[in-house]
């Protein structure tokens, strides 16, 4: 069962689409083109609705059920994976200078998780002024996953479908199962998804604490978690980084399999013993 695959850069991350039988190529190719276009269309109408400044607005179907992933996200991890940490996102990325557009100075970080001020009502959103949202957390893993079931319903092949670090399969797996690449390793995906969450970065990615605004004070860097649903997965990797020192037993309780990636150790702290 041979692979074919196509690949594409989106936003500094690789979008990937692959397939198990060639002439199903063109329409995995047309899935991965209207995965980004959505997007794209997702992200400017969520600005609008940040301009509103609270005024309700109406959304498409597709901004609709991304922001309804990502509050049910906060819902089932008691605010752990919560959309508003958008504002303490933009404080750390412009810690240094003003807001863009309206060059406002820019606060202290602040704390966030404040996601039940989100009002969606059916094709209506409502973000206050000062909750803006980040949805990439579970959107990309929403989409991916979504992709790949479509591509596999419409041609009856094996279809793996990846944005960043979310990939989600579907179909028949070709022999050995999908390669996947996560944190220096190589792991094999059968069926469901694979997804890793890491801490924050310089670039302005990774995971922040919504009750702090700030960095997880996790011992793990990078969670990656293998579960039957991309959305899932994000959801637990980032929740299990956010619940810092308990991450590690609440995830083992998920039913789920997960690779942490420790951080490395401080040079400054000499060969100190662990904290027990």
């Amino acid at each position: 069962m041979a692979v074919e695959e196509v690949r594409r850069a989106y936003r500094g991350r690789v979008a990937r689409v692959a397939v198990t039988d060639r002439d199903a190529l063109p329409e995995a190719r047309r899935t991965l083109v209207r995965l980004l276009a959505g997007l794209r269309r997702a992200e400017d109408e969520l600005a609008r609705a940040h301009r509103a400044a609270g005024r309700p607005v109406p959304v498409g179907p597709l901004l609709r059920d991304l922001v309804a992933v990502a509050l049910g996200a906060a819902e089932a991890t008691g605010g752990d994976v919560d959309p508003t940490v958008g504002a303490a996102r933009l404080r750390r990325a412009y810690a240094r200078g003003r807001w863009p557009v309206c060059g406002a100075s820019v606060g202290p970080v602040e704390p966030t998780g404040n996601w039940r001020a989100v009002r969606l009502r059916g094709d209506l959103l409502a973000v206050p002024a000062t909750l803006p949202l980040a949805l990439d957390g579970t959107a990309t893993a929403y989409l991916v996953q979504r992709a790949a079931e479509r591509i596999a319903a419409r041609t009856g092949v094996g279809a793996l479908v990846g944005l960043g670090t979310r990939t989600a399969v579907a179909g028949p797996a070709p022999a050995g199962g999908w390669p996947v690449a996560a944190e220096g390793r190589v792991l094999r995906l059968t069926g469901g998804a694979l997804v890793t969450a890491d801490g924050w970065r310089p670039d302005g990615g990774g995971v922040l604490d919504p009750r702090t605004g700030g960095p997880p004070a996790s011992p793990w860097r990078a969670v990656t978690v293998a579960a039957p649903d991309a959305t899932r997965a994000a959801m637990l990797a980032i929740a299990a980084l956010v619940r810092g020192d308990a991450g590690p037993d609440w995830l083992a309780g998920q039913g789920v399999a997960a690779w942490p990636t420790p951080r490395a150790p401080d040079p400054a702290l000499g060969d100190r013993p662990a904290r027990r």
